[in-house]
């Protein structure tokens, strides 16, 4: 585990250091969020009722428009978590959420979203969204000083019976319980 905190932190760095290191190039926003989301993967624990079999591959939903072009796909390509090979899928309705372990949402909120969001909040299932949705998910990113950053909303967690580990936690820039 603290390998695995350890390489969360050599990446929020990295990150860090690459922005300080090239002003006038930023680095694409959403390479840095897929990033993150593979390592949410890595720092949060499902239930074994997330899972419909132990063949079930570990599936990172992309609710409506997707931001990260193929960055997202890069990411994952042949890694696992918990044993898991890492699926992306991109998905329009609620009817598909079924199967999603992180759902990730772009757009700012709607009643649309919220309906798909309030459907997600079942047992397992890891909801992250840009600004405008970080009142409704797990994991809200924020962007501060042209860095992403992320908050995490702890009651929404436990709601959705995942345990976030303190390593993420201690990296968040703020707490909601």
């Amino acid at each position: 585990m603290e390998i695995l905190a350890a390489a969360l932190g050599v990446l929020m760095a990295l990150v860090t250091c690459m922005a300080a290191e090239t002003p006038g190039q930023d680095l694409d926003e959403y390479q840095v969020k897929a990033a993150f989301l593979y390592n949410f993967a890595r720092f949060v624990e499902w239930p074994a009722e997330a899972f419909r079999g132990p063949g079930e591959p570990f599936s990172i939903c992309i609710l409506g428009e997707d931001p990260f072009g193929r960055a997202l796909d890069g990411m994952v390509a042949g890694k696992a978590v918990g044993g898991r090979p890492i699926a992306v899928l991109r998905i329009s309705g609620a009817n598909q959420i079924d199967g999603c372990h992180i759902l990730f949402v772009s757009s700012p909120a709607s009643k649309r979203v919220l309906s798909i969001l309030t459907t997600a909040k079942r047992i397992g299932v890891l909801t992250v969204g840009d600004a405008g949705t970080a009142e409704n998910v797990i994991i809200g990113f924020v962007m501060e000083s042209g860095k992403v950053r992320f908050e995490i909303n702890t009651a929404a967690a436990d709601r959705a019976v995942l345990h976030i580990s303190a390593k993420l936690l201690s990296l968040a820039r703020a707490i909601k319980r």
